[in-house]
């Protein structure tokens, strides 16, 4: 089973645009850190409640030798925030990759040798495994792109060539 740390961007995004049931459904194994979780407001916390409570998303408390392990991290890297750092730290205890869209920690990872996967990812799967449907997925994308976080910056031809394929799906 695939371990991913999720960044809070990919989970504030997944919140407005009401998917968190059908992410939380695919067959991975979820986990986050305390520090990312502490980023949200606390209404997103709440929409997220039940997939703590019911264990399907595991929040990680780094120990004092790991927050060390993020000063030094910060320190290579500076436009990295604590949560990014955090999130790098957690890929590693629990040998999982990463889902963020964040450029800086998606280069920063990738050299650290730590895989990492963003938004459309997460669509490409939820589509696989049959928890959305091509044309949800059409509509979530076009309202993420359009309306939840039109600065996400998501690259437009992989985005177009993904809305065509998923129009033949429908």
């Amino acid at each position: 089973m695939t371990l991913v740390v999720t960044d809070a961007n990919i989970l504030i995004d997944l919140v407005k645009l009401h998917l968190l049931p059908h992410f939380f459904a695919l067959h991975l194994k979820f986990y986050t850190t305390d520090l990312i979780l502490n980023e949200l407001h606390v209404s997103q916390v709440d929409e997220l409640q039940l997939y703590i409570l019911n264990g399907t998303l595991t929040i990680i408390q780094l120990t004092g030798a790991e927050l060390l392990e993020m000063v030094i991290l910060q320190a290579e890297k500076r436009q990295l925030s604590e949560q990014d750092c955090s999130s790098i730290v957690c890929a590693g205890k629990v040998s999982g990759c990463i889902l963020t869209s964040d450029k800086n920690l998606r280069n920063f990872a990738a050299r650290k040798s730590i895989a990492v996967f963003g938004h459309l990812w997460v669509f490409d799967k939820m589509i696989a495994e049959n928890t959305i449907t091509p044309q949800n997925a059409i509509n979530k994308l076009t309202e993420l792109r359009e309306v939840v976080n039109p600065r996400l910056n998501l690259p437009k031809i992989e985005c177009e060539n993904r809305l065509e394929a998923w129009k033949v799906l429908s």
